[in-house]
C-alpha cells in the first residue's frame, strides 16, 4: 500500500509513473527510495476433516465470521512448508498430503493468494 511519506527516511513522497505504474518515490534526492507496492504471498488451506471443510474464527473477527486457516509466508518459506505450520498453529493438526490449487489476487489488500487443497489430516 503506497505511502505519502517514505518507508525509509520518513519524508514526502510523490507519484510518479515508473514503468507504466503509479509509484511513490521519496522526494529526498538523497534517499530516493521507490515504494514499489508488491503484492504480499498468503496461503490459504481447504482442509477437509472427518468428511467436512473445516472453517476457522479468529478473535479478532465479528461473531459468527469463519474463514480459511491462512497466513503469510515467511521470507525463504515454501509455501507448502507455510500452509502445513498454519494448519498447525491453527488447528494443532499435522498434514498428510497438500493439493496445490491456484493463485489468486486479492487486490483490495494488495495480496496474493496461493490455496491449497488438504484431503487427509490426522491427529497429531
Amino acid at each position: 500500500m503506497s505511502s505519502r511519506y517514505c518507508t525509509f527516511c520518513g519524508k514526502l513522497a510523490s507519484p510518479q509513473k515508473i514503468n507504466e505504474h503509479l509509484r511513490y518515490v521519496c522526494e529526498d534526492s538523497e534517499c530516493g527510495h521507490i515504494d514499489w507496492n508488491n503484492p504480499t504471498p498468503v496461503v490459504a488451506a481447504i482442509i477437509e476433516y472427518e468428511g467436512k471443510v473445516m472453517l476457522v474464527h479468529n478473535t479478532g473477527w465479528p461473531p459468527k465470521m469463519l474463514g480459511l486457516v491462512s497466513g503469510f509466508l515467511e521470507a525463504n518459506e515454501h509455501p507448502d512448508a507455510a500452509i502445513a505450520r498454519e494448519i498447525k498453529e491453527e488447528t494443532n493438526l499435522d498434514t498428510d498430503s497438500l493439493q496445490f490449487l491456484g493463485h489468486y489476487p486479492f487486490n483490495q489488500l494488495n495480496q496474493l493468494l496461493r490455496p491449497i487443497f488438504d484431503p487427509a489430516e490426522k491427529q497429531a
